[in-house]
């Protein structure tokens, strides 16, 4: 691994990638535009059913473009198959773990508040400050900022773990985060980028029909696992 993390150098690889493999990436663009179009077209009547059906897609799409990036032949092994579902299950897991500790964390400050002394102006305003910054796209862009910290911890770098389950590099969750040591900042900064600022921008680009919707979903897909998949190469290059 190398001794530091330039940002402005992983961009430029990242952007390189991508050029120079525009066919590959125009593939598996077309595919998650028509994956996401149909989805939004069916959503409002078969909404559970085109959940399961878009997660799945999501799940074997990514599966097969981390196959095709690391050239991993044949695609699919029952091996291969196997670790990448159980990492991933354990993965979410750990992020729900997370989230759903902090949900329980807040109830019991709710709960509590009677008793603390100023606590319940103190949630009253943060609950009204929420509200407030949910009903608009900047305010909801402030809010990404916990939440790409927290899933940088919960899901994105434990996350390096599945994408070794299919290339076949050491698949431990713990190594994840002593491969990454010293380097958290960055990797939220590079995951914050591509996952809350890139997807912002784009917000403001086109009118929200489910054709406009499905291209900058693909293109927001396709950059964020370029991006991740570099990230990965960075800390598993040896």
């Amino acid at each position: 691994m190398a001794e530091t993390l330039n940002l402005k150098k992983f961009c430029s690889e990242s952007l390189s990638f991508m050029v120079k493999n525009v066919l590959i990436l125009g593939v598996f663009g077309v595919v998650a535009f028509l994956a996401s179009f149909i989805s939004l077209k069916y959503a409002f009547r078969h909404q559970l059913l085109m959940l399961t059906l878009y997660s799945i897609f999501c799940y074997i799409f990514y599966y097969l473009f981390v196959s095709v990036y690391y050239e991993q032949k044949p695609w699919f092994t029952s091996e291969k198959i196997v670790d990448s579902v159980v990492k991933m299950v354990v993965v979410f897991a750990l992020s729900m773990v997370v989230i759903m500790c902090g949900h329980i964390g807040l109830k019991t400050l709710k709960y509590m508040a009677k008793w603390l002394v100023g606590f319940p102006d103190i949630y009253a305003f943060l609950k009204n400050g929420y509200y407030f910054l949910n009903a608009s796209k900047t305010g909801q862009f402030l809010l990404y900022i916990p939440i790409v910290f927290l899933l940088t911890f919960t899901f994105f770098i434990p996350g390096f773990s599945w994408i070794s389950s299919i290339n076949g590099k050491n698949q431990s969750l713990w190594d994840t985060y002593t491969k990454t040591q010293g380097f958290y900042l960055k990797i939220f900064v590079i995951l914050f980028g591509v996952y809350a600022v890139f997807p912002f921008i784009l917000s403001f680009i086109g009118a929200l029909s489910p054709v406009m919707l499905s291209i900058k979903n693909a293109v927001t897909n396709l950059v964020q696992i370029v991006v991740y998949l570099k990230l990965y190469d960075f800390f598993y290059e040896d």
